[in-house]
C-alpha cells in the first residue's frame, strides 16, 4: 500500500517570499506612518516648544515699581528707562575667562565678576540674571566692542528707580538695591538680580510697590545673541503688572523749607499734624542721594555715603538727651503729684547744692518766679526744687503717658524707643542705686534720658491737643485703599494743672527764650532746650519743640541741632521759616480767607478806642 502525499508545486516558493516581503514593507510603512503621526500630531506641541526654545530666549519684562507721591501729588519716587547687563545661566561656560574679559568692560575686579557669574550659573534660572544695571554709555560701548568674546552675556532694556527729590526725602523713602542672599532665602518667589526696597518706605512696602514682572521671548541666533529689531520682534508671553502707587503725608514744600532751614548743620526736623498724626516733614542732615544705589557705586560715592558724619543715619528717629524741652513734662508731673500748685512761686538763683555737689542754673539772675515764668525762662534751679520732692518714677509716669520711651507709630525701621529711666533701670543697667542728684538731672532732661525728635514732635502735639496724643504715620493711601488714621491716645490731666504748662509754653515764645520762632498773626507755643552731650567740652545739643496756633494747633514741630549750642539761638530760628511756609500756605485756602474777611469786618465795626488798644 502506497502512502499518499500532498502534491508540491515548486512555483509556490517565490509567492511566499513575495507575501512575507510585502508584509514587512507594510509593517515598516505602518510603523513610519504611526511614528510620523506621533511626532507630527500627538507630540506637535512638545517639539514645537523645543524648536522655539532652541531659536528664542525667555527674558523678563521688569514691572514698573509703584510711584510714590507727596500729599499734594508731587512725585517723590518714579521710574526711568535704563539698560542692564545680563547673564544667561545655561550659556555660561569657562567662567574664569569670561569673568576676566567682563571685568574690563565693567571696570570691576575679576574675582567680584566671577563670583556674580558663578552665582548666576548655580541658580539654574531659565531667565536672565542681572549682573550690572543702569549702564552708562561708556560701558555699553565697551560691551559691544567685546560682544563676540562674551558668550552668554547680553544687554537688555530695563527699568530703574528715580528719586526725583534726591537728598531731600532720602531718610523717609529709603532706597532700592539688588536682592541679597539672605532676602532670597526668605522670599523663594524672587530671583537673583531682583531689585527690592532696602530701607525706608521702599523696604516696608516693597511687596505693594514692586508689582509682578512679565516675560517675553526674543529670537536668537545659534550663538544665543539677540537678532536685530528689523528681523524679529519680542513676543510677550506674560504681561508685567505695575506696583501700586503710594501717597505719603509729606508736604514737599514744608520738607524743602525744613531742609533749607537746617542748612549744613547736623540734626533733624520733624513736623506733624497734631489732629491726625500725619508727618508733614521729616528731615535728617547730613543726607545722601538714594539714586546712587540704582547704579554702580564708585569708590568716591562709597566713601561719601560712609563718611564720618554718617549721612545714612536717620537722626530724626534716634535718641538724644532732650534738655529743657523736657521741663514741660517735669512741671506737669510736679503739679499732678501736688509738689507745687498753680499759684506756687519759687525763689530762683544760680543753682542748688545737694550732697556736696552744686547743680548750677544756666543764668545767675535771681528772683521770685511763678511757674509760668519759670518755664518761660527755663530756670533750672526752679526745676531742681521740684525734683527734690519727687522720685524718678513720678516724672517717668507723665513722660511715658505723652509718648516718651516708646515708639511713635512711624512706618520706618530702626526707630529708637528712647529712654525714660527710673530706679529699677539704673540698678539693672548701671548696677548702682538711684541718687537724688539723678532726679535733679532728670528734671531738666539731662544724662540718662533719651528722646527722639519724632517723639518730641509727638509729645508737643499731645500737649497742644490738651492730652490727646496722635499716632505718627506717613502713608495716606496705597493704590485705591485709603489708610485709616491711627486712634488717638488720651491722657487724663487736671485742667487747671495743664493750663499752667500751656501758659508757660506760650510765654516761652511771647517773652522768653523762644522768641526767635515768632510768626506774625499766629500765636506759637513751645520750649527751647540745650542738652550736654559727649565729647566733653563740645557744644550742647540744641532743641526747640513747638505747636501753633497755641489754642488749637494745626502743626507741631521738633527741631534738633547736633552740638548746635543754645536752643533759643540755634534751634528756634529753624522753626520760623517752616511755620511761615505752613501758615502762608494755609492763608491761601478758602476757609482761611473767609476767616481773614470776618476778622477785617469785625475790626471795621470796632470803636476807635478799641482799635488803638
Amino acid at each position: 500500500m502506497t502512502q499518499s502525499t500532498l502534491p508540491y508545486n515548486s512555483d509556490d516558493k517565490p509567492i511566499l517570499k513575495t507575501v512575507i516581503l510585502g508584509a514587512v514593507i507594510v509593517l515598516a510603512v505602518s510603523t513610519l506612518v504611526a511614528r510620523l503621526c506621533w511626532l507630527q500630531i500627538l507630540q506637535n506641541g512638545y517639539y514645537k516648544s523645543q524648536a522655539i526654545d532652541n531659536s528664542s530666549r525667555v527674558t523678563f519684562l521688569r514691572a514698573p515699581r509703584g510711584i510714590i507721591y507727596d500729599r499734594h501729588g508731587n512725585l517723590l519716587a518714579t521710574n526711568k528707562q535704563s539698560l542692564s547687563l545680563i547673564a544667561i545661566p545655561i550659556q555660561i561656560d569657562h567662567a574664569q575667562d569670561l569673568a576676566n574679559r567682563l571685568a574690563k568692560v565693567l571696570d570691576k575686579p575679576a574675582p567680584e565678576v566671577l563670583a556674580a557669574l558663578l552665582k548666576a550659573k548655580v541658580s539654574g534660572s531659565v531667565l536672565p540674571v542681572v549682573i550690572e544695571r543702569d549702564l552708562d554709555v561708556e560701558t555699553v560701548g565697551k560691551f559691544y566692542d567685546q560682544q563676540l568674546f562674551l558668550p552668554g552675556i547680553d544687554i537688555l532694556p530695563d527699568i530703574s528707580r528715580n528719586y526725583t527729590q534726591g537728598e531731600l526725602t532720602a531718610h523717609v523713602l529709603g532706597y532700592c538695591g539688588q536682592i541679597t542672599q539672605a532676602q532670597l532665602k526668605r522670599h523663594q518667589e524672587r530671583r537673583m538680580g531682583d531689585i527690592v526696597g532696602q530701607d525706608g518706605i521702599e523696604r516696608l512696602y516693597d511687596s505693594q510697590l514692586r508689582g509682578v514682572d512679565g516675560e517675553q521671548r526674543v529670537r536668537v541666533n545659534a550663538n544665543g545673541k539677540s537678532l536685530s529689531a528689523e528681523t524679529a520682534k519680542p513676543t510677550v508671553t506674560k504681561v508685567a503688572q505695575g506696583g501700586q502707587p503710594i501717597v505719603l503725608s509729606i508736604d514737599l514744600d514744608l520738607q524743602r523749607a525744613a531742609y533749607d532751614a537746617l542748612g549744613e548743620r547736623s540734626g533733624a526736623v520733624v513736623a506733624v499734624d497734631p489732629q491726625t498724626g500725619e508727618v508733614l516733614a521729616m528731615v535728617s542732615r547730613p543726607s545722601y542721594d538714594p539714586n546712587v544705589f540704582t547704579r554702580k557705586i564708585t569708590p568716591d560715592v562709597w566713601k561719601r555715603i560712609n563718611a564720618p558724619d554718617h549721612p545714612l543715619f536717620n537722626r530724626a528717629m534716634s535718641g538724644y538727651p532732650p534738655g529743657s524741652i523736657w521741663k514741660a513734662i517735669t512741671l506737669l508731673a510736679a503739679l499732678e503729684n501736688h509738689v507745687v500748685d498753680p499759684d506756687t512761686k519759687l525763689q530762683v538763683s544760680g543753682g542748688v547744692s545737694l550732697g556736696g555737689f552744686f547743680f548750677g542754673d544756666w543764668t545767675k539772675t535771681t528772683g521770685l518766679f511763678d511757674l509760668v515764668k519759670c518755664l518761660a525762662w527755663s530756670r533750672d534751679s526752679a526745676f531742681y526744687q521740684m525734683a527734690l520732692k519727687m522720685t524718678p518714677e513720678m516724672i517717668k509716669e507723665w513722660g511715658v503717658k505723652f509718648g516718651a520711651g516708646r515708639p511713635t507709630g512711624l512706618e520706618l525701621r530702626h526707630e529708637s524707643p528712647g529712654l525714660v529711666p527710673d530706679s529699677e533701670w539704673k540698678q539693672r543697667v548701671c548696677h548702682e542705686k538711684w541718687y537724688p542728684g539723678n532726679t535733679l538731672h532728670m528734671s531738666i532732661g539731662q544724662t540718662f534720658i533719651q528722646l527722639t525728635p519724632a517723639q518730641g514732635a509727638r509729645i508737643y502735639a499731645g500737649i497742644g491737643n490738651r492730652g490727646k496724643i496722635p499716632g505718627l504715620h506717613f502713608v495716606k493711601k496705597i493704590g485705591d485703599r485709603q489708610i485709616p488714621i491711627p486712634k488717638m491716645e488720651t491722657v487724663k490731666t487736671h485742667k487747671e494743672y495743664l493750663e499752667v504748662v500751656l501758659a508757660g509754653l506760650k510765654a516761652v515764645v511771647a517773652s522768653g527764650t523762644g522768641g526767635a520762632s515768632k510768626v506774625g498773626g499766629v500765636e506759637v507755643a513751645g520750649k527751647t532746650g540745650s542738652a550736654e552731650a559727649p565729647p566733653a567740652g563740645s557744644k550742647t545739643h540744641a532743641w526747640f519743640a513747638c505747636y501753633a496756633p497755641a489754642d488749637k494747633p494745626r502743626i507741631a514741630i521738633c527741631v534738633f541741632v547736633e552740638h548746635g549750642g543754645h536752643g533759643g539761638s540755634a534751634a528756634a530760628p529753624i522753626a520760623k521759616p517752616i511755620l511761615d511756609k505752613f501758615f502762608g500756605q494755609e492763608g491761601q485756602k478758602p476757609d482761611a480767607a473767609a476767616n481773614v474777611a470776618k476778622a477785617a469786618a469785625a475790626a471795621a465795626k470796632a470803636k476807635p478806642k478799641k482799635k488803638r488798644t
